[in-house]
Formats: structure tokens, sequence, C-alpha cells
């Protein structure tokens, strides 16, 4: 189990990618080189909208910490009912979440509902994939945009992995 830190958390809000919204976030979806992953409901909800389903989703039922609505729950169904359910509470990257994540970055696919926060998965994406793209929520500006497997970005990543303190 990995505990963040309150001196890492000013880290995290400095996106490590491009901010879009909008349409252009929709461009985003479109163009995006696989496995497209995206962490969290509203990105999740954003991909499905566009029509570009994503390879894998990790969400939590929660858009700003606010449970969604049911039918948000119901376009999240048929992703959601294969999912890896595994808990995480917020500021914690946990044992489970970590070794789903790992299990859907190595198959390519699939899904993980996190019963608690899925924030901090976003860092195990960024660490641990060679390819692909990954879209997550960026509160009150839209979505991040990462390319997967740059140098900088998985450097970033595992740093900030392993500054955060053991549970």
């Amino acid at each position: 189990m990995r505990i963040l830190p309150e001196e890492l958390r000013p880290l995290l809000r400095e996106p490590f990618g491009r901010v879009v919204k909008g349409t252009a976030l929709s461009l985003e979806y479109k163009k995006a080189e696989k496995p497209l992953v995206v962490v969290g409901d509203q990105c999740f909800l954003d991909a499905l909208d566009d029509g570009f389903p994503p390879d894998i989703a990790i969400f939590d039922f929660k858009i700003k910490r606010v449970e969604i609505g049911i039918e948000m729950k119901k376009r999240f169904a048929p992703h959601a009912s294969t999912a890896y359910v595994v808990r995480s509470p917020p500021g914690v990257i946990s044992d489970e979440l970590e070794e789903a994540v790992t299990r859907v970055l190595a198959e390519g696919k699939g899904a993980v509902f996190v019963a608690g926060e899925d924030d901090l998965s976003s860092l195990l994406v960024m660490a641990e994939s060679k390819v692909g793209t990954l879209i997550y929520g960026q509160p009150d500006e839209g979505a991040v945009v990462v390319e997967l497997g740059e140098k900088k970005v998985v450097e970033r990543a595992k740093d900030l992995l392993a500054r955060m303190e053991p549970g």
C-alpha cells in the first residue's frame, strides 16, 4: 500500500499532459493511440458519449467525490459487470488497486471499479504503460491527455510513486 503524503498533493494538481475540453476532447478520443485508458467517471462517460469506448476504464461511480446517478451507472454497466472490483481509500494506492491496474494494462483491455477513490490510479498507468493514451479528469478545467510511454511522464510518475509512504 502507498499513502499520499500531504506535501505531494500540490505536485499532483499539475497536469501530466495537455488540458483539453469540449470539442477538443472529442478529437483527442478520436485520435488516441491504443490502448485508450480513461481514469474517472466523467472521462469514461465522455468517451462513451463520443463513441469511443475506452480499452481500459478505471472508475469509482463518483464525480468530484459525489456519487453518480443511476442512469450513468447503467451506461457503465456493460463494463462494470466484468470489472475488477478493488478497495482503495482516498489518498491511497492499495495493493489490490495496483494489482488490478497491472493486470488490465498487461491485457490491454478491461475495467477497474474502485470502491473508494480512483484518482491515484493515473500514476500507476503512467508509470507502467509503454504505449497508448491516458485521459483523466482535471477538476474544473477539463481533461488531461497523456501520451503513455514518454520518458518524462514515466519518470515523473515513478518518482511520485516512490515518494509515497508505505502503508
